[in-house]
């Protein structure tokens, strides 16, 4: 350069580069408008919110059930137990008066053979009876979660229960009242707004921007010849081509409305068959616990005769089992009715979104 001074050319230099650079940036993007895609996907997010509570409902309605039918089928088992242990009380008691009178040369050897015989055969349907009733109680246990060490007291009867036929409710309402039904209409929700937001893609993007900028340079550890920068930026982003995936993704989303749409189309014919066929087993096991509770009653008194019979000389041995047999079936068929339509009562709750935690 030339010194205005003196007129001279002078030699001058500066430094193009330092040996430290720092630098420092922040970014900050932001969307403004997207033309349906976010709206649409804080919709679906309160969809998705109702789908999972309705699923929840009816895996929690469907536990409740499984644990009263495991309750009421332990309680059945343990009336199996009772009745097989009456039965070898009772053959025990009839050998020990049949043994006492041969001791008095009043019966056969044939007829103290029968009655030993008869007692002896009860004690192994009686342990059966018993295994049978302690493995309930185990999966009951295991169920409920409770440590299969800890020792439980059902408390209940099956013979208190008074069947009875439940109102046949209009479809509608069960269809509003079952989550499993609810859970597959906001499913349905759910793949529509997923279509619209599939679709949005198709729309232009607007967003925002705002940079800061610091930079510093120096031959020292310090910040000298500092310098910053605010930037701020509009962006606007139109979809024009994407190989035909965005409208693939759009179609793919109305097929899925279309499976969701004719699995509500099953459901709704599934409910309306299960409902009569769940009304047919309440009305076959309440006929059936009537016409047990009968037979129970004659079966009884048929006993009680034969084992009078039996004690005046005037009847034999196989009588009085054929009674005692009689009697045990028609007991067992009389809890077994009862418990039947317990558990048509529970599925007939469930069918109809009104299951309860009482009732256990």
């Amino acid at each position: 350069t030339r010194d205005p001074a003196t007129g001279q050319t002078v030699t001058r230099s500066f430094k193009a580069s330092f040996s430290n650079e720092y630098q420092f940036n922040a970014v900050l993007n932001q969307t403004i408008y997207s033309f349906g895609k976010v709206g649409n996907a804080i919709k679906a997010a309160g969809y998705f919110d109702e789908f999972t509570q309705y699923q929840y409902d009816a895996e929690w309605q469907r536990v409740i059930t499984e644990v009263k039918k495991a309750f009421y089928r332990a309680l059945l088992l343990k009336k199996v137990w009772e009745v097989a242990r009456q039965s070898e009380i009772s053959a025990r008691d009839n050998y020990n008066n049949i043994k006492l009178k041969f001791d008095n040369g009043v019966v056969s050897e044939f007829e103290l053979l029968q009655a030993e015989t008869r007692w002896k055969n009860a004690i192994p349907e009686t342990m059966k009876a018993r295994k049978n009733y302690e493995i309930a109680i185990n999966n009951l246990k295991v169920l409920v979660d409770i440590p299969l060490r800890m020792d439980i007291e059902l408390v209940g009867n099956l013979e208190s229960y008074q069947p009875m036929i439940p109102d046949s409710s209009d479809y509608r309402v069960i269809f509003e009242r079952r989550p499993d039904y609810q859970a597959l209409q906001w499913e349905k929700k759910l793949r529509e707004k997923k279509v619209a937001v599939e679709y949005a893609n198709h729309l232009p993007t607007l967003s925002g921007s705002l940079i800061y900028t610091y930079g510093a340079r120096s031959d020292q550890f310090r910040l000298d010849n500092a310098n910053d920068n605010v930037i701020l930026g509009i962006n606007l982003s139109v979809p024009i081509f994407t190989g035909g995936y965005t409208s693939a993704q759009v179609q793919k989303a109305r097929v899925d409305v279309e499976k969701v749409k004719i699995r509500i189309a099953l459901a709704n014919d599934n409910i309306r068959v299960e409902l009569q066929n769940i009304l047919l087993r309440l009305r076959e096991a309440r006929e059936r616990v009537t016409a047990a509770a009968k037979s129970v009653e004659s079966a009884r008194r048929a006993f009680e005769i034969a084992e009078t019979r039996v004690q005046n000389g005037l009847a034999t041995q196989l009588e009085l089992k054929d009674s005692r047999v009689f009697l045990d079936q028609a007991q067992l068929t009389f809890y077994s009715a009862i418990y039947d339509y317990l558990e048509a009562k529970f599925d007939w709750d469930q069918a109809t979104g009104q299951v309860r935690a009482d009732g256990i």
